[in-house]
């Protein structure tokens, strides 16, 4: 079986952002792209993406008990998702 040559457009612009931007600038991009999508509507009201650096992914966190049931039990489960979707994701702290 031959590979196809041509690469899909998702592709093409991750490829272009790690070029311009660097590999964690352009993954960055990407999951705060794909946020709302990846943990849904409910948690994308209450979380966003602050910060990538090395492997590690910082969220934003709105109210105390939000930031405690992700912390506690529920990103254990958003967490394996992330990771799931975006392999460059290694850990998450939610704050």
């Amino acid at each position: 079986m031959t590979k196809n040559p041509f690469k899909k457009s998702d592709e093409l612009v991750e490829d272009f952002l790690k070029d311009i931007l660097g590999d964690e600038k352009g993954a960055f991009i990407k999951i705060k792209n794909g946020w709302k999508e990846t943990v849904g509507d409910e948690l994308a009201k209450h979380t966003e993406p602050e910060e990538f650096n090395k492997g590690v992914l910082y969220v934003k966190v709105t109210g105390t008990i939000w930031r405690k049931e992700l912390k506690m039990t529920a990103g254990r489960k958003v967490e394996q998702v992330l990771a799931g979707k975006f392999p460059q994701i290694k850990k998450v702290v939610w704050r």
